[in-house]
């Protein structure tokens, strides 16, 4: 029965003291047994070596080992009121430990004294102050403020290890700082410095935050031999993993202005180290990137419907006969422009490092002061297409293997316009420009920040003839019915008076068209009693044109590319009367000149007086 309550207690003790907290040498398990009496067991280890604790039974006849049976007088008897729980002592002043109640002064005594008489050997004692073995534990280094470089872990992984393990998974085996990652000892690159010597199966966490100013597309080239990781802001952006001889792996990242953070992860697994972080801004060369000047990208204009806004998209592979369609696919950043000017060999204002198989939308808004009809040309090397609101301008294709020029037009009232250029480059150095050519200017780049200036508002209030314009198909033979037909725009003008002789196929009011082009000139004037009688008109015409006065078709030129001078007469009395000029222009010589010789009067120019 003795023994069995030793051994229920003896357990019961066991299952407590795991939950006790340890110090220091010197330690005791105290056993408290049901009668009352206690019993001290010295310990010949540090207590935190202790994995578990049961009762072997014995055997009849077999003594009992030797230090398993400390003698009557290592058992002092425990003072009336301890409590019922085993705990450990220690030598010197004790401190209650965690999980039980205080003791009083007597039972403190009590416990010194009984750890008096069963002091272990000097050699026991010394062998259980010493510290447990293993690898000194080192702490995680912390994420440095904006500007303060980075901060690095350094991890010891096997000799043989092939790919990235969790670094979050171990504790490293030291610290250090650097500002820039560019580790390649060969050279004599050493950032970071501190690293161990032996360099095989080498780990390396590095954990900084930069500051970007402004905005932009910035490229990111991560060179490494072996397994490589970069994340920036909690995403993944270049994955370079296994063993493998140096390589670099590029990302393109568009970032905000603002803190960021960024963090890489490598390992070495045997030879020397090779590791090198570089960044290319939006507009700059590449260097290898600090983290404490962080990154500079372009600023935000004061006025920023005086730019162009480009998404940029980088296209898979393939063909794309009428140009990607955008809408498919995600844009990786955004830049902006002044004007559509890429030319020679700087590429994208604003995507470094990368020209192929790219395609870009730009945005914007631009004014209209004034009204008339104004021309864009597009000029680009593969597909691009010009939008003004929702209407389809001009359109380059996408076969082309050289420079296309191509002409739109667009009737514009005072007031402002979206606008929108799409454009994709397979390969090569890419081509894009557009200009603008208004009614009465000549042609310039266009720029969103310049006011398109059309004919003004007072013109009608002019002595003007107003002119509508038509833009006919090609190699149509006969003046086409203009009433039922939509007019491009409409111009102002002074006379009809346009010689073969002028020295351009073009009609002041409607830039850059040279053929088939029709035009509707329309008079409507008043005549008095003195005013009224006969009046003759002469037409010079090249192409074809008609004359109609009231309902009377008083003139008519219709040898298509020949030119003609043909005359008519009309009576007309007091009162109003309305007229129209219809006219035709298809391809070579161009001229149209309208003469008129009123009753009593001399032939002259027809203008509205």
């Amino acid at each position: 029965m003795r023994h069995s309550r030793v051994r229920f207690a003896a357990v019961v003790a066991g299952l407590i003291l795991l939950l006790v907290v340890t110090g220091f040498a010197d330690d005791y398990l105290v056993i408290k047994k049901k009668d009352g009496a206690s019993q001290r067991v010295p310990l010949k280890f540090n207590p935190d070596q202790i994995e578990s604790l049961h009762v072997e039974p014995g055997q009849p006849g077999v003594p009992a080992a030797k230090d398993e049976e400390p003698p009557e007088a290592a058992r002092p008897e425990e003072p009336e009121g301890a409590p019922t729980a085993p705990m450990i002592l220690r030598q010197g002043g004790q401190a209650p430990v965690r999980g039980l109640p205080q003791q009083s002064q007597e039972q403190e005594s009590a416990r010194d004294q009984g750890a008096r008489t069963t002091q272990p050997p000097a050699q026991e004692r010394q062998r259980s102050e010493a510290p447990a073995a293993g690898p000194k534990k080192v702490e995680q280094a912390a994420i440095p403020a904006p500007g303060k470089g980075f901060s690095v872990n350094i991890y010891k992984l096997p000799d043989n290890i092939k790919a990235l393990p969790d670094y979050s998974a171990f504790p490293p085996v030291g610290t250090t700082t650097c500002d820039r990652i560019n580790l390649e000892p060969s050279k004599g690159e050493n950032d970071p410095g501190g690293l161990p010597e032996n360099t095989n199966g080498l780990g390396l966490r590095f954990m900084g935050m930069f500051m970007v100013s402004g905005e932009g597309i910035f490229k990111w080239r991560l060179q490494s031999k072996d397994g490589a990781r970069m994340h920036i802001d909690d995403k993944t952006v270049i994955e370079n993993d296994g063993v493998h001889e140096s390589a670099s792996k590029t990302a393109y990242v568009h970032l905000a202005e603002g803190i960021h953070t960024v963090i890489i992860d490598s390992f070495n697994s045997q030879g020397a180290p090779l590791l090198k972080l570089f960044l290319q801004p939006p507009m700059g060369p590449e260097q290898v990137f600090s983290s404490t000047a962080g990154a500079v990208g372009w600023k935000e204009p004061d006025k920023p419907y005086d730019v162009l806004w480009g998404q940029v998209y980088f296209v898979p592979k393939g063909n794309y006969p009428e140009g990607p369609d955008f809408s498919q696919l995600s844009p990786i950043g955004r830049l902006i422009t002044p004007s559509l000017d890429l030319t020679g060999t700087t590429g994208f204002v604003g995507l470094p490092g990368k020209k192929e198989m790219v395609g870009v939308r730009y945005q914007g808004f631009f004014n209209v002061q004034g009204a008339g009809i104004f021309a864009f040309r597009l000029v680009a090397d593969s597909f691009a297409r010009l939008t003004i609101g929702k209407q389809s301008i001009v359109e380059t294709a996408s076969s082309s293997k050289s420079d296309q020029s191509r002409l739109g037009w667009a009737f514009l009232q005072q007031g402002s316009y979206p606008i929108t250029v799409d454009y994709f480059n397979p390969q090569g150095d890419p081509k894009l420009q557009l200009y603008v050519t208004a009614p009465t200017n000549k042609e310039e780049l266009f720029a969103p920040a310049e006011v398109l200036e059309g004919f003004s508002a007072e013109s009608s209030e002019l002595s003007l003839i107003p002119a509508f314009v038509y833009f006919i198909k090609p190699n149509t033979k006969t003046l086409p019915n203009y009433n039922k037909m939509t007019p491009a725009g409409m111009f102002f003008t002074k006379a009809i008076d346009y010689p073969i002789n002028r020295g351009t196929r073009e009609f002041s009011g409607v830039p850059k068209r040279e053929d088939w082009l029709g035009l509707r000139f329309y008079v409507k004037f008043t005549l008095s009693d003195q005013e009224a009688g006969n009046y003759k008109f002469r037409l010079v015409c090249d192409d074809v044109a008609r004359l109609i006065v009231g309902k009377k078709m008083v003139l008519n030129a219709d040898q298509l590319g020949k030119l003609q001078d043909v005359s008519g007469s009309v009576a007309l009395p007091a009162g109003s009367h309305e007229m129209f000029l219809d006219y035709m222009q298809g391809t070579g010589p161009s001229a149209l000149q309208l003469y008129i010789t009123s009753p009593g009067g001399e032939e002259k120019v027809f203008a509205f007086q």
